[in-house]
C-alpha cells in the first residue's frame, strides 16, 4: 500500500485495485448498512419526485431499475405516499431524490445530499468520483457494498432481484420434471466475454465427459456450432432470455465458473447462479465469490474453485438424484423468499421513506449497523487483480 498521503496523487482505477486486494488480503472492511425489506414505521409523507437514472440500455437496467421501477410505484401507491416515481434519461426539471446506474450526473439535477450511485460492478469507473454521491449502494453483494464502505462513509446494500414471471417459470419446469429426470445437460450460460472462466476448467469438463452421456451447452453470442472437450460433447447456442429459460428447464445442472480477476470473481454476487435456480435448474457456482458460497450453503450445494473440485462437485450432485432435486427445490424457495422484485421495491422503499436519512436515531446520530461477517472462503495462491 502506497502512504495515505500520496494515495489521492495516484490514478482512481490504480486506488481502487489497490483497495481491492487490501479487502481480498483481510486488510481492511468497509462499514455498511444491508437495507431492511419492511416498510418503516413512520415513512415520511411530503411529496416526493423519485428518479431512477439508467443512462445506457445495460443488462442491470433491466434487473435493478426496470423490474424494479412498476413495484415499488404499486407499494409507495399501497402507503398513500405522493410520490412520484420515474426512470430514464435525466430529468428536464430538478428532483428530489437522483438514483443513478453506474453514472455520473451533472451537478444541478438534484441536491446532493440525496444524490445516489446503484453500482453492480465496474466501481473502477467510478471510483474517482464517490464524493459526488451522498449515498452509495451496492446492488451486488455484500462484499462488495463493504469495499465501497472503506472510502465512503454511507454506503449500503440492497439485493438484487429475478423477475416474477422468471420465478413462476421455475417453478413450472420444477414440477413438470425434477432436475435428475432430464436430459443429461449441462448448462453455462454468459457473453463470449465470460468464456474465459468456463475455458479455465476445459480439462475437468473434458474428464467428467469420460463418464459418458452428458451433453455441455454453452448459451452465449456466438456462431451456433458443436465440438467435443475430449469425451464431452459441445453445442454452442445463440443465447437469448427464452433460450435461456427453455435450456434451463430441459437440464440437469447448471454450472457458474467465474472469470479469473478479483472484480470478476470475489466481489461478484450469486446473480447468474440464482437466476438458474430461479428457472428450476440447480447450478454450482465459484468458490471464490463469497455471495456464492453463501448461497450455494444455504441451499445444499458444494461450490468450487480448482479443475479438481469442479470435477468433484459436478460428479457428486450429478449421481445423486435425490439430492440434486432436494437441492434445486431450496434453491428455488430461496429465490422467491429473498431476491423477488417485490422484496427489492420494500427495500428502496424503506430507503427513500426516510431510512436513508437516518429514519432511526438517538440525538442526532444514525444509528451505526455492523456488516454480517464476510466469508473469504479459500484463496488461491495467485489470483491477479
Amino acid at each position: 500500500m502506497f502512504p495515505p498521503r500520496l494515495a489521492p496523487l495516484l490514478p482512481a482505477r490504480f486506488r481502487f485495485r489497490q483497495t481491492l486486494a487490501a479487502h481480498y488480503g483481510g486488510r481492511v472492511r468497509g462499514a455498511f448498512v444491508a437495507v431492511p425489506a419492511e416498510a418503516p414505521p413512520d415513512p415520511h409523507r411530503e411529496p416526493l419526485r423519485v428518479h431512477f437514472w439508467a443512462p445506457n440500455p445495460w443488462p442491470s437496467t433491466a434487473i435493478h431499475v426496470e423490474r424494479v421501477v412498476p413495484e415499488l410505484r404499486r407499494q409507495a401507491a399501497a402507503l398513500d405516499l405522493p410520490w412520484q416515481i420515474t426512470s430514464g434519461r435525466l430529468p428536464a426539471a430538478p428532483v428530489d431524490w437522483l438514483l443513478c446506474l453506474k453514472s455520473i450526473p451533472p451537478t444541478g439535477v438534484c441536491n446532493p445530499r440525496r444524490t445516489v450511485l446503484l453500482q453492480p460492478d465496474d466501481a473502477d469507473r467510478v471510483w474517482g468520483s464517490l464524493h459526488r454521491f451522498a449515498h452509495v449502494v451496492s446492488v451486488s453483494s455484500p462484499v462488495f457494498a463493504s469495499l465501497l464502505g472503506t472510502v465512503h462513509p454511507s454506503a449500503w446494500f440492497i439485493d438484487e432481484t429475478e423477475a416474477r414471471d422468471v420465478i413462476d417459470a421455475g417453478a413450472a419446469a420444477l414440477d413438470s420434471a425434477a432436475p435428475s429426470c432430464r436430459s443429461p445437460l449441462l448448462l453455462w450460460h454468459g457473453t463470449r466475454e465470460s468464456l474465459d472462466g468456463l475455458l479455465a476448467i476445459r480439462d475437468a469438463l473434458a474428464a467428467f465427459g469420460t463418464d459418458g452421456g452428458a451433453e455441455l451447452i454453452i448459451l452465449t453470442n456466438l456462431p451456433e456450432r458443436t465440438e467435443r472437450w475430449g469425451s464431452l460433447p459441445v453445442r454452442f447456442v445463440a443465447w437469448s432470455p427464452d433460450a435461456l429459460t427453455a435450456f434451463a428447464a430441459r437440464a440437469r445442472l447448471g454450472i457458474v465458473p467465474a472469470r479469473p480477476t478479483l472484480a470478476d470473481s470475489y466481489l461478484k454476487s450469486a446473480g447468474r447462479l440464482r437466476g438458474l435456480f430461479a428457472r428450476g435448474c440447480p447450478a454450482i457456482g465459484d468458490a471464490r465469490s463469497p455471495d456464492v458460497v453463501a448461497f450455494s450453503e444455504e441451499c445444499g450445494m458444494p461450490s468450487a474453485q480448482t479443475s479438481e473440485q469442479w470435477l468433484g462437485a459436478i460428479r457428486q450432485v450429478w449421481q445423486d438424484a435425490a439430492r440434486l432435486d432436494q437441492i434445486a427445490r431450496t434453491g428455488h424457495a430461496m429465490v422467491r423468499a429473498h431476491f423477488s422484485v417485490a422484496r427489492t421495491a420494500a427495500q428502496w422503499l424503506w430507503f427513500l421513506a426516510g431510512g436513508a436519512e437516518g429514519l432511526d436515531r438517538r440525538g442526532d446520530q444514525t444509528l451505526p449497523v455492523s456488516p454480517p461477517p464476510v466469508r473469504l472462503g479459500p484463496q488461491p495462491a495467485q489470483h491477479p487483480a
